[in-house]
């Protein structure tokens, strides 16, 4: 496999590893220590990381309807849609995040600053082009409960545990799903959080309010 110059600029870097795979854990355990939160697993996109959070949640058997503010990206009511989730938009503004009550899912896709991490909580964040860590695409789940994020690991690349390599050496799996971030990606959102370091804290949010970020949704029609 042709892989991308970030892979070489890490060696340059002095990073090393095992496997190509670690450099996913490496990114995660960067992203842990910057924000706060004891344990993350990268997706693909920030949709794909609330889509698994609520998967999770209807695991459990503790989530059927939900409300969240209508100035939003339009996949949002369109993921819950797809995992059959019904829903209620409400009509007003938010800053940095906002909750999808009544769960603790989170949508933190325009915030990612210095210990941003909320406790008790599945902080969802994006690394797309308009954000603070611009890979272009991507995203992760923040989390403190283990339970949460094993099955997350495990969800957002095809029920694999990439402790086993290949893997035709694990003979067991659970439903899971193709929304791995790739091992390229990874490798650029470490060296992009290293230039993030070098910068000192960053505490400002990419874009000011749900307001701005977003058109509000309840102007468009969606032909469920």
């Amino acid at each position: 496999m042709i892989h991308r110059p970030e892979i070489k600029t890490l060696e340059e870097n002095g990073y090393k590893w095992n496997d190509l795979f670690d450099i996913i854990k490496i990114f995660e355990d960067k992203i842990s220590r910057y924000t706060g939160a004891p344990y993350v697993t990268v997706t693909d996109c920030c949709t794909h990381a609330l889509e698994l959070s609520f998967r999770y949640l209807q695991k459990q058997g503790v989530v059927k309807k939900v409300s969240f503010p209508s100035y939003t990206y339009l996949s949002v009511p369109m993921m819950l849609k797809k995992i059959d989730i019904d829903y209620e938009m409400l009509d007003h503004d938010w800053q940095g995040y906002y909750q999808f009550e009544p769960t603790n899912v989170v949508d933190m896709a325009i915030r990612f600053t210095k210990d941003c991490y909320i406790k008790n909580k599945f902080c969802c964040v994006s690394f797309g082009d308009k954000k603070v860590v611009k890979i272009i695409r991507g995203g992760a789940i923040l989390t403190d409960n283990q339970s949460a994020h094993d099955y997350f690991q495990r969800a957002r690349y095809d029920g694999r545990d990439l402790k086993n390599v290949p893997w035709t050496g694990q003979k067991e799996y659970e439903i899971g799903y193709h929304y791995n971030l790739s091992i390229d990606d990874c490798a650029r959102g470490i060296i992009l959080m290293d230039e993030l370091a070098k910068q000192g804290l960053h505490n400002k949010d990419a874009i000011d309010t749900g307001k701005k970020a977003y058109p509000n949704l309840k102007d468009y029609k969606f032909n469920f």
